[in-house]
């Protein structure tokens, strides 16, 4: 496995990410027979698997365009990061949270209002703070593709795009949605591109 297929791995398990996790949080059921292993499932992806695979994904393309715009692609390393870190606290928040009610089904914790309630504003707010940063990576990522000529142009369209919703997912939870469907886009053709460039550059090698 080359660094460019490392990273197209990484692209394609953004996208499973991006699109099974919040699929399972919103239909999931904890009473039915796999309900409690469909959720592990999610905080899995949306955890480990989607913090791992923003760090490599902007590593691999931080090699690969550092040369054109290497002071953005530090910046989109490190705010690709702090996303990872976000996104994986809502992952670890969500899980600890689910399973201690499941431990302790005597306190009737999903009856009490204050509970619900101060768990909905934490997840939101780590939540905020992961697609903020993210935001930001998306629009370094897609400023460096830009100048340097290395990324499609209706690709780095995507990026900004994407970035800037995701910059106020804070103030407009709505806009997760859009920014999960771009993100998903993005990281698909990103994925496609990566291991396209390293096929091509074997068989100019062979």
């Amino acid at each position: 496995m080359t660094i460019n297929k490392w990273g197209g791995l990484a692209s394609f398990l953004i996208a499973v990410s991006f699109v099974v996790a919040p699929l399972i949080y919103l239909t999931g059921n904890l009473r039915d027979a796999i309900g409690v292993f469909a959720y592990d499932l999610a905080d899995f992806l949306y955890g480990p698997v989607l913090a791992a695979s923003l760090i490599v994904v902007t590593y691999v393309l931080r090699e690969r365009i550092g040369a054109s715009a290497s002071r953005r692609m530090d910046l989109a390393l490190i705010a690709a990061g702090l996303s990872a870190v976000g996104m994986a606290a809502v992952a670890f928040i969500r899980a600890a949270n689910r399973h201690y009610h499941l431990i302790h089904p005597e306190l009737n914790l999903e009856d009490s209002t204050t509970i619900l309630i101060v768990w909905t504003t934490l997840v939101a707010g780590v939540n905020a703070v992961g697609f903020h940063f993210l935001g930001w990576a998306f629009v370094l990522l897609g400023s460096a593709g830009w100048t340097s000529r290395l990324f499609p142009r209706l690709l780095t369209g995507f990026y900004f795009l994407a970035g800037v919703s995701a910059l106020f997912v804070y103030l407009l939870p709505d806009l997760e949605g859009l920014v999960l469907l771009l993100g998903t886009i993005i990281s698909v053709w990103q994925g496609v591109l990566l291991w396209k460039h390293d096929s091509l550059k074997d068989t100019k090698a062979s």
